[in-house]
């Protein structure tokens, strides 16, 4: 989908800003309106890019749970509605069948939902950048006329111009409990969310097209606890089944990166021992009990340490870059994920430096 390259984007819109300002003579104050420009003009392209992708991935990512819902019945020995034509064509063409006013509001639902988001996060990051960038260089003006600032003035400017915007620069969302979420996270967030929900709802609206009001949750292993007490077992996707708990087409996903799934439980082709064993399972249904068990649990918790490990790498690949600058920092990320794992002579070295600078600027 196009919307992984906008992530990709996104991610690199951190290490371009630097880049920028790295390649700017941020001490000429006509340079450093162009390096703030350049920089603005980087987020403009990126607001423009969520409206040429978003809609397009939305709209597949949707149709896909229709198609495979489709697969999913006919697999279960129902007789799918108009068949199993693809929804959707490789030219974007809606299939006739599937151009209905319920499919095209769901789809326009999501999209809008996503597109808001994503504006107002990058709209939130852009103005933090431009407040950031613009304050620190007003600071290190006076600096200058001052006589704080000696020597390399361009260096020492640059890398301190740098490492106020890896501070505070990207900040695109606060969250309920006051904290910032940088713009790369939280549209990353957002799009992977949202379209997992538009799967979803394409999924349960063409269950309920052929009639399909019971859906099992399937998911992967190892989970989180909101996840476990879901999967494997059975639900309703109607409000007036008084044999199995209700879940919505906004239940899923329950939280950020959720994976679970939606199959068809048809309970015409199941046997009474089936039946009763999916209504066993979900007797006193309770989402905030978590049954994993401890191996489960474990094994879960590593999963989510190499998880914190690798985007914390990503963050402070960025920061080598902003204090020591990009002409002394590794070429890529993968090699500085590589050094620091080895502990090698070249990441000890790199460390030395990073200390240095910063007890210069100290």
């Amino acid at each position: 989908m196009e919307s992984d390259k906008l992530l990709e984007v996104t991610k690199a819109l951190r290490l371009e800003v630097i880049k920028i300002l790295y390649t700017y003579d941020l001490t000429n104050d006509n340079r450093a309106l162009e390096a703030l420009t350049a920089i603005d003009d980087m987020f403009e392209r990126l607001d423009v890019a969520v409206e040429d992708v978003i809609p397009e991935d939305m709209m597949h990512s949707y149709f896909e749970g229709i198609d495979n819902a489709g697969l999913l019945m006919s697999e279960a020995g129902v007789s799918v509605a108009g068949g199993l034509q693809a929804s959707i064509s490789s030219s974007g063409k809606i299939a006739s069948a599937f151009k209905t006013q319920a499919h095209l509001a769901a789809i326009a639902e999501v999209t809008d939902n996503t597109m808001m988001d994503l504006k107002a996060a990058i709209r939130t990051a852009q103005q933090n950048t431009y407040f950031t960038l613009k304050t620190v260089l007003e600071e290190v003006k006076d600096e200058l006329q001052s006589g704080i600032i000696r020597g390399n003035t361009r260096q020492d400017i640059t890398t301190k111009v740098a490492q106020a915007f890896e501070k505070d620069g990207l900040k695109a969302f606060k969250t309920v409990d006051d904290k910032w979420l940088p713009l790369d996270f939280y549209s990353e967030l957002t799009v992977r969310t949202n379209l997992k929900i538009a799967n979803n709802k394409g999924s349960i609206n063409r269950y309920r097209e052929n009639g399909i009001d019971l859906v099992r949750v399937q998911g992967h292993e190892p989970t989180c606890h909101a996840c476990a007490v879901y999967q494997g077992k059975v639900f309703s996707i109607n409000r007036d089944n008084k044999d199995f708990p209700y879940i919505g087409e906004d239940t899923f996903p329950l939280h950020p990166n959720c994976m679970c799934s939606l199959q068809p439980f048809v309970i015409t082709y199941a046997t009474d021992e089936e039946i009763a064993q999916a209504k066993k399972e979900v007797e006193g249904f309770d989402p905030n009990v978590d049954t994993r068990s401890e191996s489960d649990k474990k094994a879960y918790a590593e999963q989510q340490r190499l998880n914190r490990i690798n985007n914390y790498e990503k963050k402070r690949y960025a920061t080598v870059v902003a204090t020591i600058g990009k002409e002394n920092a590794p070429k890529t990320l993968g090699s500085f994920k590589r050094m620091k794992r080895s502990n090698s002579k070249g990441y000890k070295e790199l460390m030395r430096k990073m200390r240095e600078e910063r007890g210069a600027k100290s």
